[in-house]
């Protein structure tokens, strides 16, 4: 995952990976919402029920090799902190991923192929 896509684009660049796991098929709703929940089980190191800006820090820093831009954690916890309360919640997590989806379901059909994937891929890499 390239992390100019997640500055340029949180919410879906953090559920593509979970998205990515899939098998080359399609993917429904339900798996892809047990996938991200999984991977934001995952970011959620100290297993409060939350995902603070250290613990996004600390998974950000271990793919770039040195830690983040001060910005770029601004931007994510940005949109996946609305209420801004410094952590995000199950709640929070949840409706961002829901967000993700219905982006990436182009057709609206309830499942993401991996041509949508491609493309919600392809739309993330254009924008700054």
């Amino acid at each position: 995952m390239k992390l100019k896509m997640i500055a340029g684009a949180p919410a879906l660049a953090l559920a593509l990976p979970a998205a990515a796991q899939a098998p080359m098929g399609a993917m429904n709703k339900a798996d892809f919402m047990a996938r991200s929940k999984a991977q934001l089980d995952m970011l959620d190191a100290n297993h409060d029920g939350t995902i603070g800006r250290d613990e996004l820090i600390a998974v950000i820093a271990k793919q770039m090799g040195n830690p983040p831009p001060a910005d770029m954690i601004d931007g994510i916890m940005g949109v996946m902190d609305p209420d801004h309360d410094g952590k995000v919640t199950a709640a929070e997590a949840t409706a961002m991923q829901n967000t993700a989806f219905e982006r990436m379901d182009a057709n609206h059909d309830g499942t993401i192929t991996p041509e949508e994937m491609a493309a919600a891929q392809q739309s993330m890499a254009q924008k700054p």
